[in-house]
């Protein structure tokens, strides 16, 4: 089982890079996950649906079409971290790889979310790219500890 998170832009905020890698270090001990960022087609001359469109499509091409979905989205649904972890522990019984995408500033367009097997929100609050991904790498980390009853989950 492999997961993947895909991102628009690459992390410029050395404190968000440096929690993120200290969760990609914690979990090589339970997956592999791949960081995949992709580049921005902003322009000048495209608008904001231009560029989510873009960027969505651009996200799409990069994920296998067996691969089970999660598009972090802010209309996607609110589930706790038990569940959570259940819900990765259900595909890694089925050793289904699985894929996160995290968008760009403009969000995602609907032909992604369309794609989606998962529509995820990590919270109905606002984080900059950048901390939802060390949210997110945090949350598979107490996932993975959750399915291994480790004490790191409370």
């Amino acid at each position: 089982m492999t997961a993947t998170v895909l991102c628009i832009g690459k992390m410029r905020f050395a404190a968000y890079r440096s929690a993120a890698d200290e969760y990609l270090k914690r979990l090589r001990h339970y997956l592999t996950l791949r960081e995949l960022e992709l580049k921005t087609p902003a322009s000048p001359h495209l608008t904001p649906d231009q560029i989510r469109e873009q960027e969505s499509r651009q996200l799409m091409q990069a994920v296998l079409p067996a691969t089970h979905l999660f598009v972090l989205d802010e209309r996607g649904k609110h589930i706790d971290s038990m569940a959570f972890a259940a819900l990765l522990g259900d595909l890694s019984s089925r050793s289904q790889d699985f894929a996160f995408v995290i968008g760009g500033a403009y969000g995602h367009h609907d032909i992604l979310r369309s794609r989606a097997n998962t529509l995820l929100a990590l919270s109905q609050m606002t984080f900059p790219h950048e901390l939802a991904r060390v949210l997110l790498y945090e949350q598979i980390y107490r996932a993975m500890t959750i399915l291994k009853n480790e004490p790191y989950h409370k």
